[in-house]
């Protein structure tokens, strides 16, 4: 790969990150004194959403590391490994958040957090883990062809569909198509109930709701629920 092109995608890459922390200033900013009526409380969909962009960027560093590999001569052990690391940060991050803080660094800007659905309070361990266990499964089976493909082939994680090396490529398509329907899956539950629980929030027993209520219909509207 010649140097033009490796600056290209460097300089790609530092754009992007330039990009997403600036927006992220932005909805920080509108986030930061917001405050919703007790009525509005599973009102999540939108703080969710930027959330996920915001977590995103702070994960940012790991992708680039990752590009940082595939650009350079190395082995294909280190390859993978960084593949490996790339491929479970965001599962590890989002259930070490959850289960510590009940939120990731994107859902406390954005001020919403994972809760219990019946008790309101926060998450644990198990559950923190179910909600991340079917992209966690999906994942590990996407990583598990992409490792194939670099310590069998020689193939870079970021073109293995690409490269005359891999075969049975519609494997990787497969799984592809199979996450792609998942995240549909879950935007469509989500947007179809009313306390706006994603499936995962099902499998798991959990809610997000709005940490910026107005106090003083809060305490009315969380015990008329559990009534």
């Amino acid at each position: 790969m010649n140097s033009e092109s490796v600056c290209g995608d460097v300089s790609a890459q530092l754009m992007n990150f330039g990009v997403t922390a600036f927006f992220s200033c932005l909805i920080w900013l509108f986030y930061r004194k917001a405050i919703v009526s007790a009525t509005k409380q599973y009102a999540t969909a939108f703080p969710r959403f930027w959330a996920g962009f915001i977590d995103s960027g702070v994960l940012w560093p790991v992708g680039f590391l990752g590009t940082i590999t595939c650009l350079s001569d190395v082995s294909q052990f280190v390859t993978a490994a960084m593949l490996l690391v790339q491929s479970l940060a965001w599962i590890f991050y989002t259930v070490f958040f959850h289960a510590r803080y009940g939120q990731t660094i994107g859902k406390m800007v954005t001020r919403v957090r994972v809760v219990d659905c019946r008790t309101r309070e926060k998450v644990t361990l198990k559950q923190a883990c179910l909600r991340e266990s079917i992209p966690f499964v999906l994942t590990l089976c996407l990583m598990s062809y992409q490792l194939f493909a670099v310590l069998a082939w020689g193939a870079k994680p970021d073109a293995v569909v690409q490269s005359d090396l891999v075969k049975n490529k519609w494997i990787f398509w497969l799984l592809s198509a199979v996450s792609g329907a998942w995240f549909l899956v879950e935007i469509l539950t989500m947007l179809t109930n009313e306390k706006r629980r994603a499936l995962h929030d099902f499998i798991a027993g959990t809610v997000v709701v709005r940490t910026n209520m107005d106090k003083g219909g809060e305490s009315g509207q969380i015990q008329e629920e559990r009534a």
